[in-house]
């Protein structure tokens, strides 16, 4: 009789092999499109790239055009209409790609942080820095507490209100945080806790603009202060 070990190998040996030639029998056809599907994201990615290449270098958003997209890219004129209709499109999925990949490193990075005050610091840091880059996608969300435009609306604008939904979740955790550590009361609504903590960090990113010159490292105790008090 074969051992039951000996049957579980088998039995996975042959599971193993069946997937393989599974992926191995794709038609022609199938692979075509996978390759045709792969070198569209990258040509996209490319175009996405060169957009934010633009703007570090200067380029306003407002003013960027096709024909120097495309040649940043390194792509022709024409066939970046094969991808997209129009500028605006060109610059609201650039504008969509860089927020998701910022809003990622964001949530990594105030999760890895120890207790409420570092993530909270690190938070405070990060809008800082987002602020004062030239090609930056959370610099959109920021600017948008300067013209009265809500984050909502904006990443509505992009086509990528997913990343206000994350970053709704990485405040709430920071709250979570501070409450665990008893630094913090519950806050009676999530509406209430958001409007504190994100309206500290709006205000203390603007302020970066308002009154330049300022300390900074006065401005983020500030904030802190005001996050604090506004939650405890």
């Amino acid at each position: 009789m074969i051992s039951s070990a000996k049957s579980r190998c088998m039995t996975r040996n042959w599971t193993m092999r069946r997937q393989t030639r599974r992926r191995n029998c794709r038609s022609p056809r199938q692979a075509e499109e996978g390759f045709v599907m792969a070198k569209n994201a990258e040509k996209e990615t490319a175009l996405y790239e060169a957009v934010f290449r633009l703007l570090a270098r200067g380029e306003k958003m407002y003013s960027v055009t096709v024909q120097q997209i495309a040649e940043e890219a390194g792509i022709g004129k024409g066939t970046v209409y094969e991808y997209f209709t129009s500028r605006e499109e060109i610059i609201s999925k650039a504008m969509a790609y860089r927020l998701r990949g910022e809003a990622d490193a964001l949530s990594e990075r105030v999760d890895k942080a120890e207790g409420f005050e570092q993530k909270l610091d690190t938070l405070l840091c990060f809008a800082r820095d987002s602020v004062q880059a030239q090609a930056s996608g959370m610099k959109v969300l920021f600017a948008s507490a300067r013209t009265l435009e809500s984050p909502e609306a904006v990443c509505r604008h992009i086509g990528d209100a997913q990343v206000v939904e994350q970053l709704r979740a990485m405040i709430a955790r920071i709250v979570e945080s501070g409450v665990r550590e008893g630094l913090l009361r519950q806050p009676p609504s999530e509406a209430y806790a958001l409007m504190a903590l994100a309206g500290a960090v709006f205000g203390y990113a603007n302020l970066q603009h308002i009154l330049p010159g300022q300390d900074d490292a006065a401005l983020r105790e500030d904030a802190r202060q005001m996050v604090r008090r506004a939650l405890s």
